[in-house]
């Protein structure tokens, strides 16, 4: 009933009658179990209304707890939920016995109470491209970079340790994180072992690009190539420093723009890699693809086991509304284990009222007076206020370029 309530509020908006909209936030997650929500499944209503919702605000997201890989596989082992953290990220497991490794095989997972303490990210193709011009082994130069942010984590970790509880009393002092019941002079060092720490990737598109000239519609093979390796340098680096680090796909909100003019300032303007002013964000296919959202999960769907610490699937829909659609697709996608979000471009006039997916100009009394919700990586933003524009200018370029995202 508290479900049904949620989504049915979530999806009148707010405003005054004739205007309302919706709402960015709260961001809301559907939790999806095949039993309950599948076809004939006991549930299956209260997924249908998901839906609904979704077609009209873009929430909720939907998690997958029955499908494929790391969250689904928690849930069906001990029956606990990894919910996603802000916009995708995901804390790596850690045992209530054991810590980092479960003490026995009755050691269970615990997940409520944690945090994660940050990321740093990777810009691959820079990497690449100073290989290539210094006439060395890639793999060395990025070594060199996992251990540089290896240092800064636990630079953090070290740091971050030294702080009273007193600095956030419900937290450290009041139970607000998990053993946060510490004195107000005490040091929070001790909470920190549950901690996620975050090796953040950008860019694999233009890496695959300045690699060999191909998007990752059309070969990847050296982008998996490169993530393997980092996931088996991210666990050497977890068993060495009894850290809980993973691997995470930079949503690059503002850092999108800010890495193609680094790299521009060292290696110029390549095609594919820096010619525009936005790198992709972590593993996804580039925006101006030309592909199906099913292409879309296929290929993406490859690297979805290589960034357990942080991802989401999305896919755009250009049609008006057809819930059996977005039905079939976000159905496929709990098959596959994903976490989903639904895409389109929300618009309405402030004027007249008048609402569309994507307008420039309403079509009704000719105002450009609009606002437009999109969806900015994880979570939604406005893209537009009144007409003036609320995102920085690299973004904004990317989404007015979107086709499959």
């Amino acid at each position: 009933m508290a479900t049904r309530a949620l989504l049915k509020v979530h999806m009148e908006g707010q405003g005054k009658k004739g205007r309302k909209k919706p709402v960015l936030f709260p961001k809301i997650v559907f939790l999806y179990d095949e039993k309950l929500h599948g076809e004939g499944g006991e549930l299956e209503d209260i997924f249908e209304l998901a839906v609904r919702c979704s077609s009209k605000t873009m929430y909720p997201d939907y998690l997958s707890l029955t499908g494929e890989g790391y969250v689904p596989s928690i849930y069906k082992k001990y029956g606990k939920i990894i919910s996603p953290m802000g916009c995708r990220a995901f804390l790596s497991p850690w045992f209530e016995r054991g810590g980092i490794e479960p003490a026995d095989e009755n050691d269970t997972p615990v997940y409520v109470g944690r945090f994660n303490i940050g990321v740093v990210s990777l810009h691959l193709p820079m990497i690449l491209a100073r290989s290539r011009k210094e006439n060395r082994d890639f793999y060395v130069i990025l070594d060199y970079y996992l251990e540089l942010i290896r240092n800064l984590h636990l630079r953090t970790y070290s740091y971050l340790g030294e702080m009273k509880a007193s600095t956030n009393p419900l937290a450290y002092c009041m139970g607000g994180f998990r053993g946060g019941n510490l004195q107000l002079s005490d040091k929070i060092k001790p909470l920190l072992d549950s901690a996620t720490s975050s090796f953040g990737i950008t860019a694999l598109n233009e890496l695959q690009r300045l690699y060999n000239g191909k998007s990752l519609t059309e070969d990847a093979e050296f982008s998996l190539e490169v993530m393997g390796h980092i996931n088996e340098k991210i666990a050497q680096f977890k068993k060495e420093d009894h850290r809980l680090y993973a691997i995470y796909g930079t949503p690059a909100e503002n850092l999108c723009g800010l890495q193609v003019k680094q790299f521009r300032k060292k290696f110029g303007i390549i095609e594919g890699v820096s010619d525009r002013e936005y790198v992709s964000n972590s593993f996804h296919c580039h925006v101006t693809e030309n592909i199906t959202p099913i292409e879309k999960q296929d290929y993406e769907k490859r690297f979805w086991d290589l960034f357990n610490g942080g991802k989401i699937q999305y896919v755009k829909y250009p049609v008006d509304y057809n819930l059996d659609a977005i039905k079939t697709l976000v159905r496929r996608a709990m098959k596959m284990g994903f976490y989903e979000g639904v895409n389109l471009s929300l618009s309405y006039c402030d004027d007249c009222g008048h609402e569309e997916l994507s307008m420039d100009v309403c079509p009704v009394c000719g105002s450009r007076n609009l606002t437009k919700i999109d969806r900015m990586n994880g979570y939604l933003s406005y893209s537009r206020t009144h007409g003036d524009t609320r995102l920085n200018d690299a973004k904004m370029i990317e989404i007015a370029e979107r086709r499959s995202m």
